[in-house]
C-alpha cells in the first residue's frame, strides 16, 4: 500500500503538469511578435564588431535566368573592403536571386576573398532581401570554406551573418563565436 501512495504522488504531479503545460506554451506563442515582409527588423549587431566591411562595390553584370514561376537573376559583383587582422581584400561574388515578390528576394551566393598578395578563401551564402526605404537590404548566413592561405586560415569553416545594402552603404560580415 505504501508503494501505491508513493507512486500516485509523482503521477498526480505529472498529470497536473501536463494539464498546465499546453496553456503555458500557448501563452508564450501568443506573446511572440510575428514578423512580416513589410516590418523593419533591426539586428543587434554593432558595426564595430564586424570582421569585414566593404566600402566600394562594383557591379560586373546581371542576367535573367528564368521568368517562371518566379523571375530569377544572376548578378556578379566585386567589393573592395577591409578584413580585420588581414587588411584590404577583394570580394568577388556571384548571386542567384529568386524574386518572390516586389518586396522580397531569396538569394544564394558564392565568392572568393582575395588579398593583394594572392591569398584567397571561398565562401557560400544564403540571404533574404527586403525592400526598405526604396533600397534592397539583404540579411543572410555565410560559410567560409577551407584555405591553405596563412593570413585567411582563421576563417576556415567559420559561419557568419552578413548585411548588404544595395547602393552606397557599406556591407558587413560578423562571425559567430
Amino acid at each position: 500500500m505504501n508503494r501505491i501512495t508513493k507512486l500516485s504522488l509523482p503521477l498526480s504531479l505529472l498529470f497536473s503538469s501536463l494539464a498546465v503545460l499546453p496553456y503555458f506554451a500557448i501563452d508564450l506563442f501568443a506573446q511572440s511578435p510575428q514578423p512580416s515582409v513589410t516590418e523593419q527588423v533591426s539586428l543587434p549587431l554593432d558595426v564595430a564588431d564586424a570582421i569585414y566591411s566593404a566600402n566600394k562595390t562594383m557591379s560586373l553584370g546581371s542576367k535573367n535566368i528564368s521568368l517562371t514561376p518566379y523571375p530569377v537573376t544572376e548578378d556578379h559583383a566585386s567589393d573592395q573592403g577591409f578584413l580585420k587582422g588581414v587588411g584590404n581584400v577583394t570580394n568577388n561574388q556571384t548571386y542567384r536571386s529568386t524574386h518572390l515578390s516586389d518586396k522580397l528576394i531569396q538569394s544564394t551566393g558564392n565568392g572568393t576573398f582575395e588579398t593583394p598578395d594572392g591569398q584567397s578563401i571561398t565562401w557560400i551564402s544564403s540571404s533574404i532581401g527586403r525592400l526598405v526605404d526604396d533600397r534592397w537590404v539583404f540579411h543572410g548566413v555565410i560559410l567560409f570554406n577551407n584555405t591553405q592561405s596563412k593570413s585567411l586560415s582563421f576563417l576556415n569553416n567559420s559561419i557568419g551573418f552578413h548585411k548588404d545594402i544595395i547602393g552606397n552603404d557599406p556591407d558587413y560580415i560578423w562571425l559567430l563565436k
